[in-house]
């Protein structure tokens, strides 16, 4: 008894505090989270993970431009109160947010990936008519900080992004080179 009741004071004590009130899972995150499930996804994401972690992420509001990469919290509005650049290859559901995240040019052309804390849908243009064809993707249930990641083949050109389907009004975005 005394071992079981040892072995329960240890995993107590692992948990991260929380504040009174707030849900038991992080914030953008699912309940039920399950942080060993950030290591399950098709490609590693800890560079990501890092970064939607790290204090003084920035916030852009939908329509703005990242200045630099990789990541910022991308400010979304109700899918009827706004006007995207081309339409998403999936159709928005009533209810939901969407996005629009402009990036300069990349450097050098090759594989990107664009990753996200929640689930939503993310379509990628580099000339704001049509969407750029996703050359894998990876999501995972159960991660605290993350939930999909996309990759696509970009060129030199200005990429716009558009992310819809999302649950709330804000969302973490990473885009960068594939490692």
């Amino acid at each position: 008894m005394r071992r079981f009741a040892a072995v329960v004071l240890l995993a107590l004590a692992a948990l991260p505090a929380r504040a009174q009130g707030e849900p038991p899972h992080s914030p953008g995150g699912t309940p039920g989270a399950d942080p060993a499930a950030c290591t399950q996804f098709d490609w590693s994401l800890l560079r990501e993970q890092a970064w939607f972690s790290a204090a003084g992420l920035p916030r852009v509001e939908s329509g703005g431009t990242l200045a630099a990469m990789p990541a910022a919290t991308l400010g979304l509005r109700p899918r009827d109160a706004i006007t995207l650049p081309f339409a998403p290859s999936r159709e928005p559901k009533p209810g939901s947010f969407s996005g629009v995240l402009h990036l300069d040019a990349p450097l050098a052309p090759g594989p990107y990936q664009v990753t996200l804390s929640d689930r939503a849908w993310i379509d990628v243009s580099q000339d704001e008519k049509t969407t750029r064809p996703a050359t894998a993707h990876t999501m995972r249930p159960g991660c605290p900080m993350l939930a999909k990641s996309v990759r696509f083949q970009l060129g030199t050109a200005p990429i716009t992004i558009v992310v819809s389907n999302a649950a709330s009004d804000a969302i973490r975005i990473a885009v960068a080179p594939v490692e």
